[in-house]
């Protein structure tokens, strides 16, 4: 009881209570009661306050990474949740039972704390009043700590199972318009499993039975289904392999008459990230070479097409006349003009910082990206770029008859090309140039020691991904039709740089699955919109300490990741036993 007890213990329950309390206070939890999880049952504000709860006690109840000199705990670890737990709900509880005195007796809170509203503290309360809430705050925190906690105590398998369980269950809610549109477009009624924005108690229930039954046979059969995939033939292997991605294909070819337009346009977008990841990954993952200045590519790409292809456009643009009748040329004919500018500028932003490393290579990059939004805005390249103004009127891809400004038909063209970027970036992860940059992101002096031009492969790796990038520039302008200075702002870098990070840094599986959580699920959540850089920070923190290698990584950076690891605790083992 006493290992429970521990200042580690009760810092973490701490911790747990301010994180709690600080999404109450940026109005997060009031915000999100609006929309349900599971309808007149529980609403997603609610569920955060519990989330924050249970994940102090797991978090808490995680075993701590063997250190020289320091014993292992040995306590249970339900205890160390229920200790945790408590402390986050008495901190949550206290706060909001002050914050309720305070209001009592006249305090202006609001004038310092603006989102301490009627509706926040309810929620927080649990509509029971401040010392009813305060209660059921510690009651729950104690409750849901040591239940998270008990979780170490059970199997892996069942384990995963319960956790995969719950995500399943938020995961359906949030895809209400998703899997409402689909069911709309099959002609299939949906009010079993949504209603009013959120599950339904019976679709709930069924979610609960599928995702845990399914879960469950699923790790039960692992092993015998290893076994049967390392004893079939290489023949049939490769077969099946082919069959999945055929049937992959299948799917998101007739998924966007499936989803609806609104649903293919948040489709489009993600398409749009996937290409500047696919391109940021090669400089980023397969290089090594921290570029924030990514956003560059994607601003030169959206300019030369507007600029070879708008009626607005200089080139064509007579005096006195805001509109010609068509541009310099059409899309396609621009299209392989505004890659190979890209690539120019690629190498030119490139040669400058080819002696630079880290950190100093990440702000020499990040300036260039600035000069690049810089020089758009300035009145010097105004009438050629449009200056504030942007350029407008950017035809969509011919034939005019298929309409390529549609969702549905924006979205294959991107498709299209997003496959052609993932085959080409896939191809050289295993090249020589793949294990040329493999070698210099690990150690240039060793690399270049042993062979590796750093110069060149440093080049070839900006030009590659400037290539890449600049198509989601192409197609952005494309896409929306009209170009504006405000649209290649840093935040774009942040968010390229954070769908590699998240999905997996030389991962492709991983831009893409990055893409879909950092790009897609905002989109679908957009009356959220306030709060999306909060959640971006809450998510990569967590990535980086749960998961650093990414949600689908890369397999040779996790070994490189495990390893690192295992000599840590093997060296660990050693000192102990050394000095015991």
């Amino acid at each position: 009881m006493r290992a429970a007890l521990s200042r580690d213990n009760v810092r973490a329950g701490l911790i747990g209570g301010v994180t709690v309390l600080y999404l109450a206070l940026v109005g997060m939890i009031e915000r999100f009661q609006d929309r349900d999880v599971i309808t007149d049952v529980i609403g997603l504000g609610t569920l955060l306050i519990l989330i924050g709860l249970a994940g102090t006690g797991y978090m808490a109840s995680r075993p701590p990474k063997p250190r020289p000199g320091r014993k292992p705990v040995t306590a249970n670890p339900a205890l160390i949740g229920l200790v945790a737990g408590t402390t986050a709900g008495v901190l949550a509880g206290a706060v909001i039972l002050i914050l309720e005195l305070l209001i009592s007796a006249g305090v202006d809170v609001r004038s310092v704390l603006a989102s301490v509203t009627p509706g926040m503290l309810s929620t927080m309360e649990f509509g029971l009043g401040p010392v009813g809430g305060a209660l059921i705050l510690v009651g729950l925190g104690a409750a849901l700590g040591a239940g998270a906690g008990a979780l170490r105590l059970l199997s892996d398998q069942l384990r995963d199972t319960v956790t995969f369980t719950l995500t399943a269950v938020l995961l359906m809610s949030l895809m209400e318009p998703i899997l409402s549109a689909v069911l709309d477009g099959l002609s299939l009624p949906d009010r079993w499993l949504y209603e009013g924005g959120g599950l339904t108690v019976l679709g709930a229930v069924l979610t609960v039975v599928a995702a845990g039954a399914g879960r469950w046979f699923w790790k039960e059969r692992e092993p015998q289904r290893k076994e049967a995939v390392a004893l079939l033939p290489a023949d049939r292997r490769t077969l099946y392999r082919k069959l999945a991605v055929f049937a992959a294909v299948a799917f998101l070819v007739v998924l966007p008459w499936l989803v609806g337009s609104f649903i293919s346009d948040v489709l489009g977008t993600v398409g749009l990230y996937v290409l500047l990841g696919l391109g940021l990954n090669i400089v980023v993952g397969y290089a090594g070479l921290l570029d924030l200045g990514y956003v560059a590519f994607f601003a030169v790409g959206a300019y030369a097409t507007g600029v070879l292809t708008s009626p607005a456009s200089y080139l064509v643009r007579e005096e006195g006349q805001l509109f010609a009748e068509k541009g310099l040329t059409n899309f396609w004919v621009a299209l392989p003009f505004v890659v190979l500018i890209a690539v120019i500028i690629g190498i030119l932003i490139g040669a400058p910082v080819l002696r630079l490393r880290g950190d100093y290579l990440a702000i020499v990059t990040l300036g260039f990206g600035e000069i690049i939004r810089t020089l758009v805005l300035s009145d010097w390249l105004a009438p050629y770029l449009g200056g504030a103004q942007g350029l407008l009127n950017v035809p969509p891809p011919p034939p005019e008859a298929l309409d390529l400004r549609a969702p549905q038909n924006v979205y294959y063209l991107i498709l299209v090309f997003c496959g052609i970027a993932a085959f080409v970036a896939w191809r050289l992860s295993d090249s020589r140039i793949g294990r040329a940059w493999a070698a210099m992101r690990e150690d240039e002096s060793v690399a270049e020691a042993m062979g590796v031009s750093i110069i060149r492969y440093k080049l070839l790796a900006f030009a590659m991904g400037a290539g890449v990038g600049s198509l989601g520039g192409v197609f952005f302008a494309a896409k929306i039709g009209s170009i504006f200075p405000n649209s290649f702002g840093l935040l774009v870098s942040i968010n390229v740089l954070s769908v590699i990070i998240l999905g997996g840094l030389g991962s492709i599986p991983g831009v893409i699955v990055g893409s879909a959580v950092l790009v897609g699920l905002p989109e679908l959540l957009r009356e959220f919109a306030e709060f999306r850089l909060l959640i971006y920070g809450a998510i990569l923190v967590a990535i980086m300490i749960l998961r650093p290698e990414g949600l689908v990584p890369n397999k040779r950076r996790q070994r490189e990741l495990h390893a690192r690891d295992a000599e840590a605790e093997l060296s660990v083992i050693v000192t102990d036993e050394a000095t015991s």
